[in-house]
C-alpha cells in the first residue's frame, strides 16, 4: 500500500493547549524524525481475538499500561477519559482486570490497543480506552502509527506530553481524514530532551490500536544520529506494517 505522509498530515487538525505563546511541541513529517529503536508488537501472543494484558507490557525501551499514576480515568459512553496530573516522577498505572491492554492483528502485524469500559473479550472495547507510553530515557522526538481497529466514526485522538516529574508539557488533539492509518511524529520546540511519557484517549467508536513506536536511545541532549543500518531497520519495520493494514479494518463488526 502507498502511503502518502504528506496528505496524511494537512488533512489533519492539530490544536494545541499550551500556556506558552510558541508551541513547545509541534507535529513534523516522519520523514524527518531522526530515531534508532522501533518498539513493535510482533512476537507476542496477539491473535485476531485479541491476547489480554492486565499488567505492564515492555516492549524495547517503552512500556506501557492504561495511564500514568495519578491520573484519573472516568467513563464516557463506551470510551477511556482521562484527565488529571499525573505524580513524579512519572510512572504507569494498570487498569482493572479486563481493562488495560491488548495486542491484536491478523497474520504479520500487531497492535497495542487500550481495552475501553465494555472490557474484554468484547471486540467493542478494542481500542476504545486509553494508553500511556513511558520512555526509559527522555526524548526531544518522536513517533508512531495509529491503526484503525474497526469502521471509522470520525473522531479525534487525545494527547498529553509529560516530563520526568510528571509536569505537563503540551496537550494536543488530532483530529481529519488523515488521522487513521497514518505515521505521526511529534519534535520538541528547541531540541530539548524532556518528553518523558505520552498518554493518550479517543472518541473513535472504530477505536485506535498503535504500533512502530519510533524514538532514540541516547543521553539527554546528546542528539545522537542513528546509524544507516538503523534507519534501515525502523523503514522496514514501516513497509512490514502497512501491508496488513486493510486486514486489521475488519476486526469489528
Amino acid at each position: 500500500m502507498k502511503i502518502n505522509f504528506k496528505l496524511a498530515t494537512f488533512c489533519l487538525v492539530l490544536i494545541a493547549a499550551s500556556q506558552s505563546h510558541s508551541a513547545p511541541i509541534n507535529l513534523i513529517s516522519p520523514l524527518e524524525l531522526m530515531s534508532n529503536q522501533v518498539a513493535t508488537f510482533k512476537g507476542v501472543p496477539g491473535g485476531s481475538n485479541g491476547t489480554n494484558y492486565d499488567a505492564v507490557f515492555v516492549s524495547g525501551g517503552v512500556s506501557f499500561a492504561e495511564r500514568f499514576a495519578g491520573q484519573i480515568n472516568t467513563q464516557n459512553g463506551n470510551f477511556d477519559v482521562l484527565s488529571g496530573s499525573p505524580t513524579g516522577p512519572l510512572s504507569l498505572a494498570v487498569g482493572s482486570p479486563g481493562r488495560n491492554l491488548v495486542v491484536v492483528g491478523q497474520a504479520f502485524s500487531q497492535v497495542l490497543a487500550g481495552l475501553g469500559p465494555i472490557g474484554f473479550p468484547d471486540l467493542n472495547a478494542f481500542g476504545e480506552g486509553s494508553v500511556a507510553a513511558l520512555f526509559s530515557t527522555d526524548q526531544s522526538q518522536f513517533g508512531f502509527d495509529i491503526f484503525g481497529i474497526g469502521p471509522r466514526s470520525g473522531g479525534s485522538a487525545f494527547l498529553s506530553f509529560f516530563r520526568r516529574d510528571g509536569s505537563l508539557i503540551q496537550s494536543l488533539t488530532l483530529s481529519g481524514t488523515g488521522l487513521r492509518d497514518g505515521s505521526f511524529a511529534f519534535g520538541r520546540d528547541g531540541g530539548v530532551f524532556d518528553i518523558a511519557g505520552v498518554s493518550i484517549h479517543n472518541n473513535d467508536d472504530g477505536g485506535f490500536g498503535f504500533d512502530n513506536f519510533r524514538f532514540s536511545l541516547s543521553n539527554a541532549g546528546g542528539g545522537s544520529v542513528p546509524e544507516p543500518t538503523s534507519l534501515a531497520l525502523v523503514g522496514l519495520a514501516l513497509l512490514g506494517a502497512y501491508g496488513a493494514r486493510a486486514r486489521l479494518n475488519n476486526l469489528k463488526a
